[in-house]
């Protein structure tokens, strides 16, 4: 499909100024690829560099004051796309276009593959296909063309999202008790991370469970404008009308990177305190924001056809007992009721019941469990037959230092092997506790006599053997002579007869 490109409905000063943006990016990334080796540096090209949010969304009658520009930038490589740390370059040349005044609001950009967008439309992903179907292109190269988009059926949307707000949500309920932790602890840093992780989750969890999709950030100040975008309840979660109130979420805002390297970092008691009231706040109205777009979704659903029940619904509902009824269970349940069921079960088969049941779903949830179990099994069996086939029978009288031993060692000290090997020839070992230190890891395969063998197995740990009847005794070698090194030279005679030299 073919992006728009028109953008008529934005004042003449304004396109100018998106413009503007357009040249900046594209100077940074040139600045940041240049004198790059990689192929996706050397061959890395913006495709395109789309408008999307609400200056392309919305009539400018709309658009609130200030609002900042967000960009989605398409390239050809998946690697460019997912190095955060190469696009630092371009993020900062914008941030100092908007806060040196050549632009006059903020940018917000986003780096996506052309791999990645296409099949997040072929997914029916909303975030990408609101993008195709409204954003403008405000560069595109030439013949590029995006996927078809596809509309995502609305029972699954309903339960991706249902699955993307608990897992995010429940994270953020953690970091939540964390922060709770610490604060109690006395360490006020520690507080402060735990509940910028708490709001990251938070607005993620929003963005998720509606546009299936987040910009890849840590920043909290652009999660909570795309997550306020979504859902206007969120705005009053932190109110700016006081210098207390933008100081306390600065504090929270810094906290990620100063609260973890910086040692100047202080928060108050009272900035601290008002902080965890607003995330409590925040968690709550983002548990509403899921919800009420859940019960829109199954609203737009049209009802099955079912016959009356006999009895009252309501009815039904109340003689059975409620496990869990949290605001998540409350907005599964409602997405399970009002979407229809797909597929057809027969009647005096109790199977569908089985599937649904709490007992089933506690079972799959101890199923990962039970596999890894499984698999340490499996693997101390397979250890323990190789060790069977390995072994072999102890001689009764000591083997002849010359014959040739054929085994296999694998052993975790040094003194392990040797004693594996002496084990093999019909010797004792002798060793004191120090040599049981001697790490020595490793599978070792070996052909040769046990003098050999143990030399072999002790060379480079500073250990000889030496063996004297039928006893293998292990020691330290003794270093304290140094070697001596000799050089020999031959030299012609007259006479055909060759002189040796040895100079030491």
């Amino acid at each position: 499909m073919m992006l728009r490109t028109d953008a008529d409905h934005l004042p003449a000063l304004i396109r100018d100024e998106l413009l503007h943006v357009t040249k900046v990016l594209f100077e940074a990334f040139k600045e940041t690829t240049k004198g790059r080796c990689s192929e996706h540096f050397r061959a890395g090209r913006i495709l395109t560099v789309i408008l999307c949010g609400p200056h392309a969304e919305k009539e400018w009658e709309d658009i609130a004051p200030g609002e900042a520009f967000r960009l989605l930038a398409i390239v050809n490589y998946p690697r460019l796309a997912r190095s955060e740390r190469d696009w630092r370059l371009v993020r900062d040349r914008l941030r100092r276009a908007w806060e040196h005044g050549e632009i006059a609001r903020p940018v917000r950009l986003s780096v996506e593959s052309l791999e990645r967008v296409n099949g997040a439309l072929v997914e029916g992903v909303p975030h990408f296909v609101t993008i195709a179907e409204q954003g403008i292109a405000l560069y595109q190269m030439e013949g590029l063309q995006l996927k078809e988009p596809r509309r995502l059926p609305v029972r699954e949307r309903a339960i991706r999202g249902v699955g993307e707000f608990i897992h995010r949500h429940k994270r953020g309920t953690e970091f939540l008790v964390g922060a709770v932790f610490y604060r109690n602890r006395g360490d006020a840093p520690m507080a402060a991370l735990m509940l910028h992780q708490a709001c990251e989750h938070f607005y993620l969890s929003v963005l998720w469970s509606i546009n299936l999709h987040a910009p890849r950030t840590h920043a909290l100040d652009e999660l909570r404008e795309a997550a306020e975008a979504l859902d206007l309840r969120l705005c009053s979660a932190w109110p700016g009308d006081s210098q207390f109130e933008r100081r306390a979420f600065g504090c929270i805002r810094r906290a990620y990177v100063e609260a973890r390297y910086g040692r100047s970092y202080r928060i108050s008691s009272e900035e601290l305190s008002w902080a965890f009231a607003r995330v409590e706040i925040l968690q709550e109205r983002a548990a509403s924001a899921c919800a009420d777009h859940q019960a829109s979704l199954a609203a737009n659903q049209p009802a099955p056809m079912l016959s009356p029940p006999e009895e009252p619904t309501t009815a039904i509902a109340l003689s059975r007992p409620v496990r869990r009824a949290n605001m998540l269970q409350r907005t599964w349940r409602i997405v399970r009721r009002v979407v229809p069921r797909q597929g057809r079960w027969n009647s005096p088969i109790p199977l569908r019941r089985f599937w649904h049941s709490d007992r089933f779903m506690d079972w799959v949830d101890h199923l990962t469990l039970v596999i890894v179990c499984l698999c340490f099994f499996m693997a101390g069996a397979e250890a323990t037959l190789w060790r069977l086939r390995s072994a072999q029978v102890v001689r009764s009288e000591p083997a002849d230092l010359s014959a040739i031993l054929d085994f296999d060692v694998r052993a975790d000290t040094a003194l392990g092997a040797v004693m594996d090997v002496a084990q093999r020839a019909g010797y004792r070992v002798k060793a004191n506790e120090d040599i049981w230190t001697v790490r020595w890891t490793g599978a070792y395969r070996a052909k040769a006599t046990t003098f050999d063998a143990l030399a072999d197995i002790l060379y480079g740990s500073g250990l000889c053997p030496a063996i004297r009847e039928s006893v293998i005794t292990v020691r330290y070698c003794d270093k304290s002579s140094p070697p001596m090194a000799a050089m020999v030279e031959y030299q012609a005679e007259p006479d055909s007869n060759v002189r040796l030299s040895v100079s030491r």
